[in-house]
């Protein structure tokens, strides 16, 4: 059975319970999936990790939330090779914040920069994020489903 590892990085708890919402998902259509919390991974670990997808909040000023700030503190400054990873990213954020969404951003080019392959292109949500979670939802796991084929 192919692993789909989601990770998270959340202040409020938001991008946890859509994180934990993505997981549901995934074992509904026949994915074993992992959980993790950004503060417990290195970016060394994505190198092996082979399919992911990362539900993330923007705080303050465009920054990572603290739970994922040692992580793109560590992702920044690495030169690990990460071709081997597909990956795809929601980002959760607040539009009155001149930097909407600005982790989210960060961490997907930072990923794509690193050799990583998005499986989907970024989806940025606003407060109101339950639709575009849906959206994000329906359209990133047909697309993971086309690649769970080349993986078995």
């Amino acid at each position: 059975m192919a692993t789909l590892h989601i990770y998270y990085g959340t202040m409020t708890g938001n991008a946890e319970s859509l994180a934990t919402r993505a997981s549901e998902r995934a074992a509904t259509e026949g994915w074993e999936s992992q959980l993790h919390n950004l503060a417990d991974v290195k970016p060394a670990d994505l190198a092996s990790a082979g399919l992911a997808l990362f539900v993330v909040s923007t705080w303050g000023d465009g920054e990572p939330p603290d739970d994922a700030r040692e992580f793109f503190e560590e992702l920044a400054g690495t030169e690990t090779d990460l071709s081997g990873l597909r990956y795809a990213v929601l980002g959760l954020g607040d539009h009155d914040y001149q930097d909407f969404n600005a982790f989210a951003r960060n961490l997907d080019e930072r990923l794509a920069a690193l050799g990583a392959q998005r499986v989907s292109e970024r989806v940025e949500a606003d407060l109101d994020f339950d639709d575009t979670y849906a959206q994000w939802e329906n359209t990133v796991f047909p697309q993971l489903g086309e690649l769970k084929a080349t993986l078995a």
